[in-house]
């Protein structure tokens, strides 16, 4: 296996084969649980981004044959927080971290730090202060107020690493379609998605809630309230030292809460919200369709 194939994850496709390489070695440096620690925000990030741009109104017509094809972008801020953790013991490996030692994620500062007992410890790889997403999407429907939602992607990298492949689907019901006279459009949905870099790298995620719209000419204002979870598993061989790494992670958002706004252009179509959670996120969304 090359070194790096975990750049893949880190960076979606951006970054370089010496990040890779940065990354890999970092992680070999530190066991499960400070290595957990130093992996966290990127489960948090990574997993917040996918859950984000499934929807830009809640209105579902009961029938008609209604696309929309585009793209959807999500910004992540990284906070301060997450640019460092403190160590924790690791009584299975016989050492106590030196007391209040605090440390480097992945998104921290690039330089290392020095432990007493176990030398240098690895800096961060990522110092952006966001954590960029963009995945295309594609929207069909409607029967009985019923609409699907898809995003894929696929890439063969080579051989050794195998393929990078997102897939993704989810289903949403307008709600209003029984109510009377309702002021405004409602819908709940469900999404879930699968990223998988060859068999070294699994994410999943999972996101379902209800969302409200309200349509004025061409602009439309939206919110939804939703549940999420994300999974991020992380497995490979370490062949200098012959041995098996692996960390399974979960994102910290639960539920979220989205504020946002879309235009209709005709055939054209954008969007624009912000995701507030834990881990709070922005999503933009271009799209053709009718």
């Amino acid at each position: 296996m090359k070194n790096y194939a975990l750049v893949f994850l880190a960076v979606l496709l951006i970054s370089s084969t010496a990040a890779g390489q940065n990354l890999e070695e970092s992680v070999d440096a530190y066991s499960s649980k400070n290595g957990t620690l130093y992996l966290q925000p990127l489960a948090d990030v990574f997993g917040a981004n996918l859950n984000s741009g499934f929807f830009h109104t809640a209105k579902i017509p009961k029938f008609g044959l209604h696309i929309n094809v585009g793209v959807a972008a999500m910004y992540a801020p990284i906070g301060k927080g997450q640019k460092t953790f403190k160590m924790v013991d690791e009584p299975d490996l016989n050492w106590t971290a030196p007391p209040e030692t605090v440390l480097p994620t992945l998104f921290g500062e690039d330089e290392s730090v020095e432990v007493a007992g176990l030398g240098d410890m690895p800096g961060g790889i990522w110092q952006n202060n966001f954590f960029p997403t963009a995945v295309p999407q594609l929207t069909i429907g409607s029967f009985m107020g019923t609409e699907a939602t898809f995003r894929w992607i696929e890439y063969n990298v080579d051989d050794d690493i195998g393929k990078i492949k997102l897939s993704g689907w989810g289903l949403r019901h307008s709600l209003s379609q029984y109510i009377l006279l309702c002021p405004v459009d409602i819908a709940v949905g469900y999404w879930q998605q699968k990223f998988t870099i060859g068999d070294i790298v699994e994410a999943n995620t999972r996101f379902y809630g209800i969302q409200a719209s309200k349509s004025i000419s061409i602009l439309t204002l939206y919110c939804g309230l939703g549940i999420e979870h994300a999974t991020l598993k992380l497995e490979y061989n370490n062949q200098d030292l012959d041995k098996p790494v692996r960390f399974e992670l979960e994102g910290n958002n639960t539920t979220r809460t989205t504020l946002g706004a879309s235009l209709d252009l005709a055939v054209v179509k954008f969007h624009i919200d912000m995701n507030m959670a834990n881990q709070t996120t922005y999503s933009a969304g271009l799209g053709i369709g009718f």
